[in-house]
């Protein structure tokens, strides 16, 4: 197959078929013994099987006339009750899925990326061959070229390591490590080089957490979704080299303008969903939606990042905190206390006042479950559709300045959303007017429903009225209401300032928790792990061999699953 790629002569690249046609016929299915090609071998009855070029056996005893050989795949009957029948095959479980899929694109990726070399080797060589001819000096050139690839080769071979990027400044602090805008030193390449401690992502049973996120950045080929570029590990931590998003978080737009326009929150909406679909067809729930998880890029679109809790399941310590605290608070605070009558003015000026003062507040450990659907919070059941509950949260607060279940505590908070369905009422202004318009509270309803009761697809989302203007396939052409002002590739101007006191003392509990963390780390003498399969380097511009595939229906590089 190989040699049959490399000799097209009709110089247009070959179809996806041309490079499966061989392997149609593979299966890994012992019950399909008879498709086998050993079974395709001719041989006469009576006559040993011997390697090419080995004597006879000695021992060989010829069957006796008319006795059929036996198949080599032929097993003797366990007992006499076993019946005719193929057995019933154990079905994978979701965490062997996913297993399953990773193997697949790594070897896809390895085999594509090999291709592509050799491929462009051969086309340098070529080039080097035709100019060699009218070379005064042909040897030295030669020898100029061989020097080239072979340290291009030794480049492939090599992995990225910590000392390979230049450190310019802090950007990011999270419970197990920091995020600093880096330069890689050969490439010259901007990234966002997240660096985690491994000793307390192990103590804090964060590890499939972390894979999980690196396999998503490493899948990731989506415009929505934030791409990683580098992953490696040294003995004390591991690193993220993740593209570089300047524009800051949605977080930060929100609480400058604390409430957008109908036509912009309507804008931002329609590409969260476009980067939430992205994300779901790659069979992931993100379940922990909120503004902060959507970064504006240079041109003012947003992507999609922080898929820490994006796996099968969320920590249980946390969701039976949650539940425990649901409950608690719920019995505490009545739904006809003061809280339901508060007006819209009051609710947007204790929410915009809880998070100037409170500067803990978005940073908390467990935090607050302004976004989190009711599912998750009471550890029921759920599906994909947790995430469109989040969004029409964040919909929620674009337009009113403050989520649809906060309160004056983080308390008031569990007990509203305990209630949700007595809580969750149309907001009214002080002339008595409606803060959403029809067709937005229709969405609305849609998506903070019972489950049974949201939008089941994008398809669903994409034909609601609220959308009928939008041109879903070209949003990301459309301008954005705000396009961040950078004076160059390094600027860092839309992110914290960890050099000043006042942006220092929003992560004070963030630097309490990593504290305790580590200590806990230190007397339990935890022994960090090295984590197999976790480097990876991206392969830059789309490669000769990924091109064939860019117009076909089939993507090579989908799941299985």
């Amino acid at each position: 197959m190989v040699a049959n790629f490399f000799s097209n002569k009709t110089g247009k690249p070959p179809a996806v078929d041309d490079l499966t046609r061989n392997m149609e016929s593979l299966k890994f299915d012992r019950n399909n013994k008879q498709q086998t090609t050993i079974d395709k071998f001719s041989f006469e009855p009576n006559s040993p099987l011997n390697k090419e070029n080995r004597p006879l056996d000695n021992n060989y005893i010829p069957l006796k006339p008319n006795t059929q050989p036996q198949s080599p795949w032929q097993s003797k009957p366990s007992s006499r009750t076993q019946k005719n029948h193929e057995f019933p095959t154990k079905k994978l479980t979701a965490k062997q899925k996913r297993s399953v899929n990773v193997c697949q694109m790594y070897f896809l990726d390895y085999y594509c990326d090999y291709f592509d070399y050799v491929i462009t080797r051969r086309e340098r060589t070529r080039t080097v061959l035709s100019r060699l001819h009218q070379s005064q000096n042909q040897e030295r050139e030669w020898k100029s070229y061989a020097n080239n690839e072979s340290s291009l080769l030794r480049k492939r071979r090599l992995k990225p390591k910590n000392k390979d990027f230049e450190i310019i400044t802090q950007i990011g602090q999270g419970g197990y490590g920091q995020v600093y805008l880096s330069r890689k030193k050969d490439s010259k390449e901007i990234c966002a080089l997240k660096v985690i401690s491994k000793s307390m992502i192990v103590r804090m049973n964060e590890t499939e957490h972390l894979l999980t996120e690196r396999e998503i950045l490493a899948a990731s080929r989506s415009n929505w979704l934030v791409k990683l570029l580098y992953s490696f590990q040294d003995t004390t931590s591991v690193y993220l080299g993740m593209e570089y998003v300047p524009g800051g978080d949605f977080r930060t737009l929100l609480s400058n303008c604390r409430t957008l326009a109908p036509v912009h929150t309507r804008f931002y909406l329609a590409q969260m969903f476009s980067a939430l679909e992205d994300l779901h067809k790659t069979g992931f729930i993100h379940r922990d939606l909120k503004p902060e998880n959507f970064l504006i890029d240079s041109k003012g679109h947003l992507k999609l990042t922080d898929f820490g809790l994006a796996c099968g399941t969320i920590a249980d310590e946390r969701i039976q905190s949650m539940k425990i605290r649901l409950e608690k608070i719920g019995d505490i605070f009545s739904v006809n206390s003061s809280a339901k009558k508060r007006s819209v003015v009051e609710r947007r000026k204790i929410y915009q006042t809880l998070r100037e003062n409170d500067l803990n507040y978005s940073k908390s450990v467990v935090g607050s479950p302004d976004y989190m659907a009711i599912d998750i919070v009471k550890g029921y059941a759920y599906d994909k559709t947790v995430d469109y509950w989040s969004l029409g949260c964040i919909l929620f607060e674009c337009l009113c300045g403050f989520s649809p279940f906060s309160g004056e505590s983080s308390d008031e908070t569990y007990a509203n959303l305990k209630n949700w369905r007595t809580y969750f009422v149309r907001p009214t202004n002080n002339d008595g007017t409606f803060v959403f318009s029809d067709r937005t509270w229709n969405l609305l309803t849609c998506l903070i429903a019972d489950a049974p009761n949201r939008l089941k697809s994008f398809e669903q989302v994409k034909r609601t009225n609220y959308f009928s203007s939008v041109d879903f396939e070209n949003i990301r052409n459309k301008a954005p209401p705000f396009v961040p002002s950078l004076d160059s590739d390094l600027d860092a101007g839309y992110f914290d300032d960890f050099e000043d006191e006042s942006d220092m003392a929003k992560y004070a509990e963030v630097f309490n928790k990593q504290a305790r963390i580590e200590q806990l780390a230190n007397q339990n003498e935890v022994r960090p792990p090295n984590f197999v399969g976790f480097t990876f380097k991206h392969k830059g511009e789309l490669s000769q061999i990924r091109s064939m595939f860019e117009n076909t229906k089939k993507d090579p590089f989908s799941t299985l699953y």
